[in-house]
């Protein structure tokens, strides 16, 4: 392994994941750049996760357990844990390629207060194909308030990054990652790494993507918490457009807010823009 001065601390939430959790962080034990230390955050598991963490890790990963409070509450909680300059994120059912770490610091070493991001491998149903996000490197806090393209299992970052933005936003349903990395790209430059890092599974069970109502209250929350900033950065164009987002998957998955979002579409193309008490903001 790579020996360097500047420490890594990789972050893993975990909530019943003992069917993966191993992969997981074998992946993380065997990375080129050695991370000084794993942090798994135990989101209330009921399985055996804790059960294997214990026997078989437990000189490797320090493990900190919580009620269940979701997966942003539990990355908080590894981030103010963390003693290690920079922090490396991870879910507990997907895996770092070995070079990951690496590559990142390889890059961090020109540019260390950046947020390093990269491309995806998927794996489903046996068959791995390479995940092209639509990155870009620069200051792209404009860019990233209408398209997401950040992945939270490739982000590392100085911890004093994500202190300076007061941490993750814990009451985001879904679309976390893109969350965070607005709030990043007000502070901090990002490199897209245009190669896959991690390696992504889609599984049988309960997940965010799957789920068409968390998905809807993600664009909704998103849209309300940044209405604002996209208004002074895109005009009414922009946040016509956010409407028309949210309308349209509302329609596909059938969603009863269908009607709300229909209006103030049509309110927004008038050049009126409510706020989501029904007051008229312009």
């Amino acid at each position: 392994m790579i020996k360097d001065k500047r420490t890594v601390s990789a972050v893993i939430p975990t909530y019943n994941r003992e069917k993966t959790i191993k992969r997981c962080i074998d992946s993380v034990l065997r990375q080129t750049y050695e991370v000084s230390e794993i942090i798994v955050v135990d989101d209330g598991s009921t399985d055996r996760t804790l059960e294997i963490l214990a026997t078989e890790y437990k000189e490797k990963v320090k493990v900190i357990r919580q009620s269940h409070k979701g997966a942003q509450s539990a990355r908080n909680a590894g981030i103010c844990a963390a003693e290690g300059e920079y922090i490396a994120f991870l879910d507990s059912d997907d895996e770092w390629n070995e070079k990951k770490i690496e590559i990142q610091m390889q890059v961090l070493a020109e540019k260390p207060n950046a947020v390093i991001c990269g491309n995806a491998y998927v794996v489903q149903d046996g068959r791995k194909k390479v995940w092209r996000m639509s990155g870009r490197s620069g200051y792209v806090y404009k860019m990233l308030l209408v398209s997401p393209f950040v992945l939270f299992q490739t982000i590392i970052t100085k911890k004093e990054n994500l202190l300076k933005i007061g941490l993750l936003d814990e009451n985001v349903p879904s679309y976390q990652e893109w969350d965070t990395a607005i709030m990043l790209s007000k502070v901090c430059e990002f490199v897209f790494v245009d190669r896959p890092l991690i390696i992504y599974y889609l599984h049988e069970g309960e997940t965010i993507s799957k789920d068409k109502k968390r998905d809807i209250d993600g664009w909704e929350y998103m849209c309300q918490k940044y209405r604002y900033e996209i208004l002074e950065q895109y005009g009414l164009k922009g946040i016509t457009r956010r409407y028309e987002v949210i309308k349209d998957r509302c329609k596909k998955f059938r969603d009863k807010r269908y009607f709300k979002y229909v209006f103030l579409y049509v309110l927004s193309k008038r050049g009126i823009i409510l706020d989501y008490e029904g007051k008229r903001e312009k």
